[in-house]
Parts: C-alpha cells; sequence; structure tokens
C-alpha cells in the first residue's frame, strides 16, 4: 500500500496488494483507495478491501456505502453488501452476503466467467426482494432483451414508484433509475440498523 495524494478535498491510497481495513468519518467522496481493477470512493463508511496477486479485489462493506468505480461503471455497495473486482472488466455487481450459495455462484459467473442465459435464469429466480440491489445494477449492464427481463423481475419484487415508467427504464432514462433506486434503499439498508439508515440515507442523497 502507498500514498498517492493527500489535500484538503482528496486523500487518495493505492492497494496493490493485501487487506485494508478503513472507517472513514469524514464527508463522502475525501477518501478514495485505487486497486488494480477498481477504485473505492467512499460515501461515509467502513469497510474492508481484499486485493489478491492476480488483482482482482473484493470489497465488504459494514457501515454505510461505498463506489466502486472504473471508467463509465460504477457499483454502490451498502452495508451488509459485497462487490468483486476483475482487471479489465472492473466492478462486478453488488450482491448481499446472505444470498442463496445459487444466486452468488449464477452472479459470479455472469459478472467474471462469461455467464450466459441459464446463469441469469439462476440470478432471476433466486432473486429476493432485497436482491434488487442486484437487479437494479444489472438494468444498464445488459442488452435490450436480458433488460426486459430483468426489469419485469425488479418490478414484481419492489414495483416501481409513481412517475417511474416501464418505457424510462428500458431506455434508461436517469432520473427514472434514481427514483427507484431512492425508492429501493430502505430494502437494501440492514433492519439491524434502524438508527443509523436515516444517517446513511442523507450522506448518499
Amino acid at each position: 500500500m502507498r500514498l498517492v495524494e493527500t489535500r484538503a478535498t482528496e486523500h487518495r491510497l493505492e492497494l496493490a496488494r493485501g487487506t485494508l481495513h478503513a472507517r472513514i468519518y469524514a464527508p463522502p467522496r475525501l477518501f478514495f483507495v485505487d486497486t488494480p481493477s477498481a477504485v473505492a470512493a467512499d460515501l461515509g463508511c467502513a469497510y474492508t478491501l481484499e486485493v489478491d496477486d492476480a488483482g482482482r479485489s473484493l470489497l465488504h462493506v459494514t457501515a454505510g456505502w461505498v463506489a466502486l468505480e472504473r471508467g463509465a461503471r460504477e457499483s454502490v455497495v451498502p452495508a451488509g453488501a459485497a462487490c468483486a473486482t476483475a482487471p479489465g472488466l472492473g466492478p462486478g455487481t453488488p450482491y448481499f452476503e446472505d444470498a442463496s450459495d445459487k444466486f452468488l455462484n449464477a452472479l459470479d459467473a455472469y459478472d467474471f466467467r462469461q455467464g450466459g442465459d441459464d446463469t441469469l435464469n439462476v440470478v432471476l429466480t433466486e432473486a429476493r426482494v432485497r436482491d434488487t440491489l442486484t437487479l437494479w445494477h444489472l438494468l444498464p449492464r445488459v442488452d435490450d432483451a436480458h433488460r426486459v427481463r430483468i426489469y419485469e423481475r425488479l418490478a414484481q419484487l419492489a414495483p416501481p414508484p409513481d412517475g417511474v415508467t416501464r418505457d424510462a427504464v428500458l431506455r434508461l432514462d436517469e432520473q427514472a433509475l434514481q427514483l427507484w433506486k431512492d425508492n429501493l434503499q430502505d430494502k437494501w439498508l440492514h433492519e439491524s440498523f434502524p438508527a443509523a439508515r436515516k444517517v446513511w440515507r442523507k450522506l448518499w442523497q
């Protein structure tokens, strides 16, 4: 690990290999950690970040939110969730760690092992209400046909709020996606931390 930069508006480390435990008491997007396959940007959080010899990383968030970013690809990971990354691919799809083994194995195959329809079928079938975190992130990452299937399962688990239409979601309208995400956040945050829920939502808004 090395210090890349430190100034009033940004503190940045690089983790090439190993494990880092971070707890940040600062405004969001002040503390960044570069890895070989993504950048971890804190949104008011506590987390563990592991990087292996091949440059793959695994993020576990224990409080708040962390954004994993590479280019235009971003995964926003809340407390209780995790997300893997791989060199050349960037962040995978975030997931809750208490999801079923079938769900987790299929998602890993879909993200990193060229899994196709069969693995997506398992993800959709095994998804719980809380797993809308994963489905919401998949919407902009798939082709039109798969997007329709993901939308239908997502809407079945947690119908979109007023003002968010099927057409708007399928054409990836940013406002519609954000409104649905805002509506889903209470389902994503761990029920064991009701007092913290409002704090982290305020930080993310």
